[in-house]
């Protein structure tokens, strides 16, 4: 397999003009629906006056009473068509809502217009745990200093995922490497996702349609798939009816049916239909209890899950012939029963039917049909058909999303490459490397490879030359590449590697840990990733090694460090500012060096620039002494100048 772009694929056209039709596109269809719209609203108010006018006069109107009751009924049978018709219109509007929204956020992904994007998402009630500050994990071995979550982070670059298996699976696949197998079984998936606009769109659209269900209400309504049924003998504790209630559920009400027939032709006295309603009353209360309890797990995600059965119809509907979607799809379609958009449509009804328990008419119900025992008995009859399934579906569907979101992705950036791995010791390299996270006119690339076992890439340069930068791209490249996505390069190659880094090490005042004490643990924590015998090799990279201690001192714990990690299988990258680190006789000739250079203009604007090209060996130069000049501190104080 060699590395390819997606603009190397036939039909595949630039995103930015992609956007910019599907804009102009959903605009003038929300023009139109919004005028029909108006339209409606207007015949049904001009109706409801027709029929409620003609009805309230039609014995003063000089025409026949016949028609005129006529016209009002055909008015108000309008007016409820009117009512049906607008509110298809308002679904119809929301949802080319949600495709122009689309069609922006696609815009500020390729811009990397980072407050615009939160507020487009916003707008649509896109709620991503992914994209929140929360989601930054300080103690993962890369995804805190690498970018992979949070409201500016490789995840904000992806697609929507807006079921709790989706964000799932896609934080999994961002926090942790596949094996090659895998991925190249999900580069297959997204590839073909990312070459379909049209129908990728169209399964975003109504995935934006749905709410994301609660957490907590989720695990609720796993609690009650999983746990035992309602009509049983048995009592472990959980809600349950004997079996005899569904029997008495369904003959008495009957009985007092026929008891209320007889009272309505004078057959019984009053008495006779009042015990058994009497009767009744307290056996929905005496159940109500146990009830209420089935219902508070079972409708936990209600009305989340009412838009569901769309969304699992969208991707049962969905064509291809690539193996791994079809494979998915099988899973949803039915393959081992009715499809899920059937049954999922069906929890949803009887979900409805259960939250009628909130209506002021709902005593009588209970009371007169023991319609909570009948909704009950429906809705395990559901689980004991469907609910094994539930869980498999959910899945699919999650990963269905995860495809999507990296498909996003590729389709964004069609110049970048699909990575290639390949076979022998550890490697990395690429060609026109950049950080995914800068626009593609503020982002430079490189040519990078890194040493094998042994050996390892010493990045020398000044303050803002572009050295973080660089490694930041060497991992995400990794990252990306493993979880099956394209990379931010021209052509980039690997073995499975496990990315670690050191990077943003913060102090802590009150857990009482300073900024060495900090960097050493997580040193000690990268030293410990080392793993022998794992297939994959570690990725280090070390940004400015032991920034919290004095020079010297700094010197010899780093030797130490990069020491170690030379002697186990492991490669990667470190930057300094301290050029005196090669001097060390071990250290020297097991590096490569490369550079970043910076220019100041020594013309009386003090403008401090950079071109970002790596460059091979030592950093000669030095910016600090400049920069205080820039900043006005050229002056020590005391009469010496820093000049």
């Amino acid at each position: 397999m060699t590395s390819r772009s997606l603009g190397d694929e036939p039909g595949v056209g630039h995103p930015r003009d992609t956007y910019s039709d599907a804009l102009v596109r959903f605009e003038a269809e929300l023009l139109a629906l919004r005028a029909q719209a108006r339209r409606v609203e207007a015949g049904r108010m001009i109706s409801f006056l027709i029929g409620s006018i003609v009805g309230l006069l039609r014995g003063d109107l000089p025409v026949p009473v016949a028609l005129s009751t006529t016209v009002s009924l055909v008015a108000l049978a309008a007016f409820i068509a009117l009512i049906v018709r607008h509110r298809r219109l308002r679904k119809t509007i929301r949802r080319a809502e949600v495709g122009e929204a689309l069609a922006s956020i696609g815009q500020a992904r390729l811009d990397r217009d980072w407050e615009r994007l939160g507020d487009l998402w916003a707008s649509v009630d896109y709620d991503d745990p992914l994209l929140r500050p929360a989601a930054v994990d300080e103690s993962h071995p890369y995804a805190a200093d690498l970018d992979i979550f949070g409201p500016t982070s490789v995840r904000a670059l992806l697609g929507p995922t807006p079921t709790p298996d989706g964000s799932a699976t896609l934080a999994g696949w961002l926090s942790e490497p596949a094996d090659e197998r895998e991925v190249l079984r999900r580069q297959a998936a997204v590839a073909a996702l990312a070459r379909d606009y049209a129908g990728r769109e169209a399964v975003t659209v109504e995935s934006l349609l749905v709410r994301r269900v609660n957490p907590a209400s989720w695990k609720r309504f796993l609690t009650w798939l999983d746990g035992p049924e309602l009509f049983r003998t048995s009592d472990d504790g959980a809600p349950r009816l004997s079996p005899w209630v569904l029997h008495v559920a369904r003959i008495m009400p009957l009985g007092t049916l026929a008891l209320a027939v007889a009272w309505f032709f004078g057959a019984v006295p009053l008495i006779g239909l009042a015990f058994p309603l009497t009767v009744q009353l307290g056996l929905a209360w005496i159940w109500g209890s146990t009830l209420t309890d089935y219902f508070g797990n079972a409708s936990a995600p209600s009305p989340s899950l009412r838009r569901y059965h769309a969304l699992f119809a969208a991707w049962e509907d969905y064509a291809t012939e690539e193996e791994t979607l079809r494979s998915l799809q099988e899973i949803l379609g039915g393959n081992t029963g009715t499809a899920a958009s059937s049954e999922i449509r069906s929890l949803e009804r009887w979900l409805d039917a259960a939250d009628s328990r909130a209506s002021m008419l709902h005593v009588f119900f209970a009371a007169g049909l023991f319609w909570d025992v009948h909704v009950a008995w429906g809705m395990e009859r559901w689980r004991a058909r469907a609910g094994a399934r539930v869980r498999p579906w959910f899945e699919a569907l999650g990963e269905l999303e995860a495809l999507a979101a990296l498909a996003t992705l590729a389709f964004d950036h069609p110049d970048w490459c699909w990575p290639e791995f390949v076979e022998g010791e550890p490697h990395f390299s690429a060609e026109g490397l950049g950080h995914p996270l800068l626009s593609e006119t503020d982002v430079k690339t490189s040519d990078v490879t890194l040493e094998p076992p042994g050996r390892f890439l010493l990045v020398t340069g000044s303050n803002m030359s572009g050295k973080s930068t660089l490694l930041r791209s060497v991992g995400l490249a990794a990252v990306l590449a493993q979880a099956g996505s394209v990379v931010c390069a021209t052509r980039a190659q690997l073995t499975p590697l496990r990315a670690f880094t050191s990077m943003r090490i913060h102090d802590s005042l009150t857990g009482g840990v300073s900024l060495f004490m900090a960097e050493l643990l997580r040193l000690k924590s990268l030293v410990d990733a080392v793993r022998p015998d794992s297939e994959a090799a570690l990725l280090y990279l070390i940004d400015e090694v032991l920034q919290g201690t004095n020079s010297e001192e700094r010197r010899v714990a780093a030797r130490r460090i990069i020491g170690h990690l030379l002697e186990e299988n492991a490669i990667g990258a470190v930057t300094t500012h301290d050029l005196a680190l090669h001097d060390d006789p071990r250290l020297d000739p097991a590096s490569s060096k490369v550079h970043f250079r910076e220019t100041v203009g020594e013309q009386g604007d003090q403008v401090l620039t950079f071109d970002y090209l790596l460059r091979p060996g030592l950093a000669t130069s030095r910016n600090a002494l400049k920069l205080l000049r820039i900043v006005g501190l050229d002056d020590a104080g005391d009469g010496t100048s820093l000049a």
